[in-house]
């Protein structure tokens, strides 16, 4: 299983060790809104902080994909580091940070998962209610995780290309935007355990290959809705957990900064 590849300090090791630094303003490309980088440097930027993945202008892993998705300024104070492409970056510079904690497969599988999982914000991104001090719009994104899907699917169609890593990173996509609420709804609610009844019916398989609700055998009085079932799916993914610790560390934050 890919997830067993993963040591099993894995998600701690993670933790501790993107604690110790932070994602600044510096490591990234000019985040001003009326400063749109070089597709070049935009190219060396990403490649530079990827390990397995070359990613080329309007190709990537032998399938079609467009550098001007990476072209959207979020205009948000979740991300002042301002375009996708630094955002991408930055995620992909979290997780090289965590060199020798991950199998060369996972480290695989979540760069390519970092790379295709905002693509989908170029075509959803617009102007929301919540406003800056000075009553400018902040930037919503609402539905970029589907869309990054989309994304994926079309271009893996057209190559008819059906990569190794094609269906975690799918699921990963889906499932990133879920990802922000694993500790409340899965970790703060006890989701995060298996039921003894559930644990034959999951054994070997990955997250994103287990049973959907209505196909398990679930025994009489057992009080488990869909919505469980998601959360302990969801947080049985150690790939998707660290997926959320790039995301986390690979944004640049200030929520003081946003008037209600």
């Amino acid at each position: 299983m890919i997830e067993n590849e993963l040591i099993a300090i894995c998600l701690k090791s993670c933790e501790d060790r993107l604690k110790t630094s932070k994602a600044d303003k510096t490591m990234c490309l000019n985040v001003s809104r009326d400063a749109k980088a070089d597709r070049k440097d935009v190219l060396d930027a990403m490649n530079k902080a990827t390990t397995d993945m070359t990613i080329y202008d309007g190709d990537v892993d032998g399938i079609l994909w467009e550098l001007d998705w990476t072209y959207v300024h979020a205009n948000n104070p979740h991300h002042e580091e301002g375009w996708l492409y630094n955002h991408i970056t930055l995620m992909l510079i979290a997780l090289k940070n965590l060199n020798g904690i991950l199998s060369e497969k996972a480290n695989s599988i979540l760069e390519r998962a970092i790379f295709w999982s905002d693509l989908g914000k170029y075509h959803t991104t617009k102007e929301g209610k919540k406003t800056w001090e000075d009553g400018t719009p902040i930037s919503t994104a609402f539905g970029h995780d589907k869309k990054s899907v989309e994304l994926l699917d079309e271009a893996a169609s057209i190559e008819k290309v059906m990569q190794w890593w094609y269906k975690p990173v799918r699921w990963i996509v889906a499932n990133h935007m879920k990802a922000h609420a694993i500790k409340v709804e899965c970790d703060d609610k006890g989701r995060n355990v298996i039921p003894d009844w559930l644990k034959p019916q999951v054994d070997g398989l990955e997250p994103w290959d287990w049973p959907e609700w209505a196909d398990l055998d679930i025994p009489h009085g057992a009080d488990y809705g869909k919505k469980d079932h998601m959360w302990t799916q969801l947080g049985a993914s150690k790939l998707l957990r660290v997926k959320q610790m790039c995301d986390e560390w690979g944004r640049i934050s200030d929520e003081s900064l946003i008037k209600n």
